[in-house]
């Protein structure tokens, strides 16, 4: 599998778009609905509270039913959730070979 280049601008319209992805938990602090960040260089992302900031691990197994829809970008369908070789969130395209990392599509957790 290779690794999709994601074009910068489009990457940075990505992680500036208001629209966010529920990290499917509540904040310790407020109750409020977390949402996934990229939260170190590298691509470990968590669920972060958008008042408070607070890092909240991400577990594979809630990673693995966000049902998120991301479309391969060669032939459209629809790709899979996966662990990547680097050990990072992802989705994958099988019969194009390719994938793309998650944290790609969030924003940073200092942009929150």
């Amino acid at each position: 599998m290779r690794v999709y280049p994601v074009d910068p601008t489009v990457q940075k319209i990505w992680k500036f778009y208001p629209i966010r992805i529920p990290g499917g938990s509540k904040c310790s602090k407020c109750r409020e609905e977390t949402v996934l960040v990229q939260s170190m260089t590298g691509g470990f992302v968590t669920r972060n509270c958008p008042t408070h900031n607070i890092p909240m691990k991400l577990p594979e197994a809630t990673f693995m039913k966000l049902g998120l829809w991301v479309a391969c970008p060669r032939c459209r369908r629809r790709m899979s959730a996966q662990i990547l070789q680097d050990q990072n969130y992802g989705y994958a395209c099988g019969p194009c070979g390719l994938v793309i990392q998650l944290f790609k599509l969030l924003p940073l957790y200092s942009d929150l």
